[in-house]
């Protein structure tokens, strides 16, 4: 890997600041408001993490450093969860999700949408579903039209075997589905868990009390509910 140039810092004739392109500041804040929507979150957050990187200056002055920050270049925000995923997996794995709210070039950066990825995931499951039961009624017409019509024990066999198919293989699709579901609940819990024992313990350090916390104070996502007709399915 080549090396940067190094460049010495510039003095501000005017004000005797140090200006370098490297200087920087890292700010982070707690926000409280409504539910915010966060990318990869499926809850509504009521508190969360924002980080912002500023430009900086130095200047020397009674034996001390003094640094101020300057133009924003960035700001992120986070659920208390990926706040906490981001400083305990230093080196690991592809990184954390966050939300961009500010660039240098964008003052305010688009909000996201409240669209909970259990709900897609939930839809997936759904028409995985929907395949493999279309599949197994499939060959199941097959091998009784095979039966009924006296088509031979060979095009039998094939209707039983093709059936059998779409049975194991309705198994191995519907365990994977399943799994995944299960994965990305297992996720919200978490999500839901991190924020509730942050909030409790920053009650904690702002009253010295036991904090009462409410499951309301977070926006469980909404699932779409099922078609009529899978609806008349399940209670068949």
């Amino acid at each position: 890997m080549s090396r940067r140039p190094v460049q010495n810092p510039e003095i501000d004739p005017k004000h005797g600041d140090e200006k370098h392109p490297a200087f920087g500041v890292a700010v982070v804040t707690r926000t409280s408001g409504s539910g915010r929507s966060l990318f990869q979150s499926d809850l509504l957050h009521n508190e969360t993490i924002s980080l912002s990187i500023h430009e900086a200056t130095r200047r020397r002055d009674l034996s001390h450093d003094w640094v101020h920050r300057g133009r924003e270049l960035v700001e992120i925000e986070m659920s208390l969860a990926q706040w906490g995923s981001l400083v305990s997996s230093i080196g690991l794995g592809s990184g954390v999700p966050v939300t961009i709210r500010r660039t240098e070039h964008d003052a305010f950066v688009p909000e996201v949408p409240h669209q909970p990825r259990t709900a897609e995931s939930l839809r997936e499951v759904r028409g995985v579903t929907d395949r493999m039961y279309a599949e197994v009624r499939a060959a199941t017409a097959a091998l009784h039209e095979a039966i009924h019509e006296k088509k031979g024990v060979r095009a039998t066999k094939e209707a039983l075997n093709a059936l059998e198919r779409s049975v194991a293989g309705a198994g191995s699709n519907a365990q994977f589905t399943v799994d995944s579901l299960v994965e990305a609940g297992e996720q919200v819990v978490a999500q839901a868990r991190a924020d509730i024992e942050a909030h409790a313990l920053e009650v904690v350090r702002l009253t010295g009390a036991a904090p009462s916390v409410e499951a309301s104070s977070f926006g469980a996502p909404a699932l779409p509910k099922p078609a009529p007709d899978q609806e008349d399915r399940t209670n068949t």
